[in-house]
């Protein structure tokens, strides 16, 4: 049986010109390892490892800003 743990995962870009990150993608994280794991949650899909903190809702943020490796717009 899959983990439970759910997540999401906001990826961020600086806006030109200013110090102002804004969101540009939303995406659900669901655990993919077995339930009752030990460590980190992991989506495989998204390749993205997580904590929970108990009692709060888990939000990882990613800034994806221009670089010059990364030709997106």
């Amino acid at each position: 049986m899959p983990c439970d743990a759910r997540g999401v995962l906001l990826i961020t870009r600086q806006m030109e010109g200013t110090a102002t990150n804004v969101a540009r993608q939303r995406i659900e994280l669901h655990c993919s390892l077995p339930e009752g794991h030990a460590g980190a949650h992991r989506d495989a899909s998204q390749n993205q490892d997580w904590l929970v903190v108990q009692g709060r809702p888990t939000l990882l943020l990613r800034d994806e800003s221009e670089s010059p490796g990364n030709t997106e717009r």
